[in-house]
């Protein structure tokens, strides 16, 4: 919703990305499945009903969140969304 990249690295920028989601929504529904593991990654399916606080727009969004682990800590995450 934001237009900025689907990709996030660091843990302030993955903060700054959470603070944004949760001041410029307003959450319905959501619901996560998996994880599916497979190497040094796993991916995450996210389905939600939101509403855009500031253009009052509800719409559901389906994605899938792809996380890159070294050292066991998540080093990269991806959003990839449902076209």
């Amino acid at each position: 919703m934001s237009g900025g990249s689907p990709e996030t690295r660091g843990k302030e920028a993955v903060r700054g990305k959470i603070d944004w989601w949760v001041n410029a929504t307003e959450v319905h529904s959501f619901t996560a499945n998996g994880p599916f593991v497979a190497h040094d990654r796993f991916v995450v399916q996210y389905d939600a009903d939101v509403t855009d606080k500031n253009s009052k727009q509800r719409r559901k969004l389906s994605e899938v969140g792809v996380y890159t682990v070294k050292n066991g800590k998540i080093v990269c995450e991806e959003f990839l969304p449902r076209v």
